[in-house]
Formats: structure tokens, sequence, C-alpha cells
């Protein structure tokens, strides 16, 4: 595989991501170098949920997820920015966003409500996810021009969800019952 990803005639896609593969297929997964694939896809459908790459749909890109598959810690925040397919299965390569250092978090005080502050930034690496380690989509609302609330879909459920600010509207609309 390194050799394939070393090659003039590797995709640029995966020469972009090459360290990425370089992690995921290691001995501490048992992988095969011939479990990857080359494809790669702009959505999917897994378990009733629709998760696209962020250059395809910015709000289906937009995924809580369980780091390391770890339920004991708080989902984190991140973007879809590949789907690609092994033989094992789908897997996101996505970049969360950062903790807010520079500012506490007014929504920590409220644990029923699906809220957190985040950095607007995003981690400059990627890392693989699983779609069975994604908890929910979430919206996020530009709290200042350095962070990000980003709010939870996994408790909203109605058949119309309409978050309004001074210049946006965003709408989901689901299907009634």
């Amino acid at each position: 595989l390194k050799y394939w990803l070393n090659r003039p005639s590797c995709p640029p896609v995966f020469r972009e991501v090459k360290w990425l593969f370089d992690r995921f297929v290691s001995p501490s997964i048992n992988a095969n170098p011939s479990d990857v694939s080359e494809v790669l896809h702009a959505r999917i459908l897994h378990e009733g949920s629709i998760y696209t790459r962020d250059s395809t749909h910015i709000g289906n890109s937009l995924i809580l997820y369980y780091p390391g598959s770890l339920r004991s810690v708080e989902p984190t925040p991140e973007t879809i920015k590949y789907i690609f397919e092994t033989k094992r299965g789908v897997c996101f390569a996505i970049r969360h966003h950062l903790p807010s250092h520079s500012r506490s978090d007014p929504f920590h005080h409220y644990p029923h409500f699906p809220a957190r502050l985040f950095s607007s930034a995003l981690a400059e690496h990627l890392t693989i996810v699983m779609p069975e380690w994604v908890v929910s989509h979430f919206v996020w609302w530009n709290f200042s021009p350095q962070h990000i609330v980003a709010v939870s879909l996994s408790w909203v459920h109605p058949e119309v969800l309409t978050i309004h600010d001074n210049s946006h509207s965003i709408g989901l609309n689901y299907p009634p019952n």
C-alpha cells in the first residue's frame, strides 16, 4: 500500500491522506493492505441517517461521536472530510472542533440541555471514525468569531425544527410518521 500511495499514478486525494491510511492500516488493528479499496463516497446511509462529506452538504457532515468508541467520555463535534470504504466497511475521515480554552462554557451548568461551547477552529489532522461511533448529527450557532455552540440533534425529533438568528434560518424537515 505504501508503495502504491507513493506512485505518481496514485489519485491525489489518496496521497493527501496518506498518513491517515498509514495509521488505519496498522498491525494494531490487524489490517491487511488489501483491505483498503479505492472507493470514496460523497454520501452514505447508515442505520437510517444520511452522512456526507462537508464538500457535499455541510449539515449532514456535522457529527458528534465517541472518541475511540469510548462511551464513558462526552461526544465531541466533528466534520466529515472524506467517506471511504474498506473491505470491513465504511469509515469517515474527520476533523474535530478544538476545545474552547479562551472562554468558559456557559452551557456546562445545564446537563439536560445538549449544547456545548467549542472553538470554531478545526484540528489540522484527520482522524478515522467508524459510523458505529457516531451519536448524532449536530447543528452549530456562531457564538462569536472564535466560538461555536454545538447542539446535539439526538434529542430533537419534531416534524419541523427551524432555528432563526439575525441573518440565517436553518430548517430540518422530518417526514410525518
